[in-house]
């Protein structure tokens, strides 16, 4: 089953208490930074990906009651995953229930004093989240999968009574956690935790790039037995199947997954699903929708338009009627139009009638936007999405573009569509858009256009687009500002990728800013893909 990913208006509860009042409970120092190890493993954004916002921390709570409230109320407005935390004492009341312990807890009144594990099994049963996991460091804490799965005979759980519910606990029933000597503890975690993080960090050869509890538990379990440490339990396990935790360190990463940025990584992947749309669509698949489910969280307006328009642009394709619907969720006019314009350039061959439709829609959106710079950019992306399929209106465009950064380039989009059936429009708008790009002032702007009137020209001027490509990298290489100068590298690489992939992709490698180098990669693989996939020169069809 796919996993469902972080969703929204999820949340995480950490719970951890070191200090007692009662001597009977022995201080756990273990679990200050059991706190601070999950959080740290939570919020990392190469591996689990939370944002910090989502995350809460509770330490050494005093009263039951009180940290039962605080539990409801987080587990209340939680619609996504809910992750329930908690490392401390755990101890059995004289009828075998299952307490968790507060500082105030007293060892002859745990049912009284603590916090009765079936409280929170009710919280997590009924709460309205998508996902319900509960991660158990304390002794006993075997005993909170028996008491959440109902069933009538121990240590066996009815799946069907606690579906979405999943419980990882560090022992089995009857058996104590383990915790290093109170002389080892300032510097480390329990066992049980630091080997879960541990696991994560380092991840699981030969397991998936991202991973569920059911890839986590059997190893850990195997770790921790390998060490003579007490042997995990859990219950739930249809439900972990549905969520992925974090993601394999054992697995090279997309190169979308370093980028930190939502709009930025949610564009990224779309970039790198129509890469790989050919070769491998339900992966594409898979990266579109996690592109759309990071766009549909971004809080800034204009952002979330953004990744939402670039959303569209990658299910325009495989999946029209689901992409117009998001590109008329989007309030933005100057990024409605673009995206309903990327719908009908992927319907025109198949329904030229709502191609038509779209195609007047997204420009009668456009033309009334009142700031100039704005319209400008969206004429520019429009005449982009429209260029392929009725270059005529996309030139009409593009022609009435006033900023020789943005012409140029819509130009260039326009004559690389129309290189193979019309040469000799080709020569003449990337004459026009040369012209425009050479009077550009700044390399940061010259450069990606120089390198898109490049590509326009691969196939119908090859020294001549050589020779820009060359004078476009040069400019890029020189630009100062690092951000800048990626931007500018990645449309290098656009715009050399059809003619060179093996130096584009080169090229790519040397880009710094993830945010630009994954797009890039994704456009050298595209083309590496569709080189490898041409026939020999003299070779025979088979």
């Amino acid at each position: 089953m796919a996993g469902t990913g972080l969703l929204p208006g999820s949340r995480a509860v950490l719970v951890g208490v070191s200090a007692y009042e009662y001597a009977e409970f022995p201080p756990i120092r273990s679990a200050r930074n059991n706190l601070e190890a999950m959080c740290s493993l939570l919020a990392d954004p190469a591996l689990c990906g939370w944002p910090p916002e989502w995350i809460t921390v509770i330490a050494n709570p005093i009263s039951g009651v009180d940290l039962a409230t605080q539990i409801a109320d987080l587990a209340e407005s939680t619609t996504g995953v809910l992750l329930l935390y908690y490392a401390g004492h755990g101890v059995l009341s004289a009828s075998g229930e299952l307490c968790l312990t507060v500082t105030s807890t007293r060892p002859d009144r745990p049912k009284i004093s603590g916090l009765l594990w079936e409280t929170l099994g009710e919280v997590l049963r009924s709460c309205a989240a998508t996902v319900r996991l509960a991660i158990l460091d304390c002794c006993f804490a075997g005993q909170a999968t028996e008491t959440l799965a109902g069933g009538s005979e121990p240590g066996l759980a009815d799946i069907a009574h606690v579906e979405g519910v999943y419980t990882l606990a560090a022992t089995t029933r009857n058996r104590a956690a383990h915790v290093l000597p109170p002389g080892q503890q300032d510097a480390a975690c329990t066992s049980f935790t630091g080997e879960l993080r541990d696991l994560i960090q380092c991840g699981i050869p030969g397991k998936a790039p991202q991973l569920t509890f059911s890839d986590i538990y059997p190893v850990l379990r195997q770790r921790l037995r390998a060490k003579g440490l007490p042997i995990p339990s859990q219950r739930g396990t249809s439900a972990v199947d549905m969520f992925y935790f974090s993601a394999n360190a054992a697995v090279p990463r997309e190169p979308a997954q370093s980028i930190t940025g939502d709009g930025a990584k949610a564009q990224a992947l779309v970039t790198i699903a129509d890469a790989v749309a050919a070769t491998d669509p339900g992966r594409a698949a898979r990266l579109t929708d996690d592109a759309e489910r990071l766009a549909q969280s971004i809080p800034d307006p204009a952002a979330k338009a953004a990744a939402l328009t670039a959303v569209v642009r990658g299910l325009a394709t495989a999946d029209p009627d689901r992409a117009e619907r998001l590109a008329r969720a989007i309030t933005d006019p100057s990024y409605r139009a673009p995206a309903l314009a990327a719908v009908a350039s992927a319907v025109a061959a198949t329904d030229p009638g709502r191609a038509a439709r779209l195609t007047v829609g997204a420009e009668r959106l456009a033309q009334p936007i009142p700031d100039p710079d704005t319209k400008a950019a969206a004429l520019a992306a429009l005449a982009d999405r429209l260029a392929g399929t009725d270059p005529d209106r996309a030139e009409r465009l593009a022609q009435a573009i006033p900023s020789p950064s943005l012409r140029a380039p819509a130009l260039a989009a326009i004559a690389d569509a129309v290189a193979a059936a019309d040469p000799d429009r080709n020569a003449r708008l990337t004459a026009d858009a040369e012209r425009l790009a050479q009077a550009i002032p700044g390399a940061s702007l010259r450069a990606p256009a120089l390198a898109a009137i490049a590509k326009a020209m691969a196939a119908t001027n090859r020294r001549r687009a050589d020779r820009l490509i060359f004078d476009a990298e040069h400019l890029a290489q020189a630009i100062p500002d690092p951000v800048r100068k990626a931007a500018a590298l990645a449309a290098v690489v656009q715009g050399l990728a059809a003619s060179d992939a093996d130096r584009a992709e080169r090229l790519a490698q040397v880009i710094t800013d993830p945010s630009f180098r994954a797009p890039a990669l994704a456009a050298a693989a595209k083309a590496l893909a569709i080189t490898n996939a041409r026939p020999a020169p003299g070779s025979q069809p088979g």
